[in-house]
């Protein structure tokens, strides 16, 4: 059974709350201004298990000591909305300094498999998907 922890506002976490819990799914919680959305962290597990679709994820840059963040699609088993951490803020992949193609590592396992990578071809793309090579 999965453990959640305190829900975060979205982009209230930090890069080091990723470090600490490396999968954020989407929560919906009361507030006085009616439901806004969450991300909160899984505290019990680095394993993103199917019912998590579209969670956030922790991955690292292959081959560089950078950072980023994207939602895991189960269905294609793709990473898509990729944000780059640059110190304690985001930016989007076509910002970045990095030469595509990108390989991402998930953080996480993802349904039990560890060091899933995903590559990005376009900085202009979307969607990564897994290395099958």
């Amino acid at each position: 059974m999965p453990d959640f922890g305190n829900p975060y506002m979205l982009e209230e976490y930090t890069l080091d709350d990723l470090k600490q819990y490396p999968i954020l799914v989407w929560a919906l919680h009361d507030t006085d201004d009616g439901g806004k959305q969450f991300l909160t962290p899984l505290l019990n597990t680095r394993n993103l298990s199917p019912e998590f679709n579209h969670a956030k994820i922790l991955l690292t840059v292959v081959g560089d000591e950078v950072y980023a963040e994207a939602s895991y699609n189960v269905e294609d088993r793709s990473i898509y909305s990729i944000l780059i951490w640059d110190g304690d803020n985001t930016v989007e992949v076509e910002d970045c300094e990095l030469e595509s193609p990108i390989r991402f590592q998930a953080v996480p396992e993802i349904d039990g498999e560890a060091n899933v990578v995903f590559v990005l071809k376009s900085k202009e793309d979307y969607y990564a998907y897994r290395d099958e090579s």
